[in-house]
Formats: structure tokens, C-alpha cells, sequence
């Protein structure tokens, strides 16, 4: 695999530099809300597809595995995935792994491991 991967949001139509990492907020719940019906922490879900052309789905994977090891060295939790899903192109292979992890209130985002 070489040393880049383009990384934004895949939209079709579209010419993206394989491989292509999209990363997209799926949903944010909150929780854990006070008599007030102050929400004390929200739950973001993280989902991370990786597009690769001429059916390359090792460098799917590899990509998808060094995203993986990147969020759980913050702390998110990976959900399910990475593994290969249909395309409405068939020639581009597609990943997707889903991502979550609680944020209390005045938390910051910080590697953990």
C-alpha cells in the first residue's frame, strides 16, 4: 500500500484518489440526563468506510485496520467491522466499521493507549 489515502466524504458522482476513507457521525444520543432534563453525556457513533478500486480489498483492509487501531487508542469502542459490504460499483471494494464511546460532560478527546 503506498503512503496516502485521501480521506473526506465519498459522494457520487465522483472521481476520489483511492484508496478513499470516509468518516461520518451516524448519530450522537445522549444520556445520563439530571431532573432538569440536562444531558450529562453523549454517545457518538463513528462510522468509517474505506473505498479501494480494481476490487482491492487487501488495501481495505490494511486501511481499515490502521483506522481501527487509531479510534481505540481513543477510547471508542468498535461497534462491528471492519468488514467488506456491497458497492453500487462493483469494481470498488468497500469497507465499513462502526465506532461509539461515551463523552461525559467537560470530557475531551485524548489517546488513552
Amino acid at each position: 500500500m503506498g503512503d496516502t489515502c485521501t480521506v473526506g466524504r465519498y459522494t457520487i458522482p465522483k472521481s476520489p484518489k483511492y484508496p478513499y476513507l470516509d468518516i461520518a457521525l451516524a448519530d450522537n444520543p445522549g444520556g445520563n440526563y439530571d431532573l432538569q432534563n440536562n444531558e450529562g453525556s453523549q454517545k457518538p457513533l463513528i462510522v468509517i468506510e474505506v473505498y479501494c478500486n480494481n476490487y482491492d480489498d487487501a488495501t481495505c483492509y490494511d486501511v481499515s485496520m490502521k483506522a481501527k487501531a487509531l479510534m481505540l487508542s481513543y477510547g471508542f469502542q468498535c461497534k462491528t467491522g471492519p468488514m467488506k459490504i456491497g458497492n453500487t460499483d462493483p469494481a470498488v471494494a468497500r469497507w465499513t466499521a462502526r465506532y461509539q464511546r461515551i463523552f461525559g460532560a467537560g470530557d475531551k478527546l485524548v489517546k488513552v493507549n
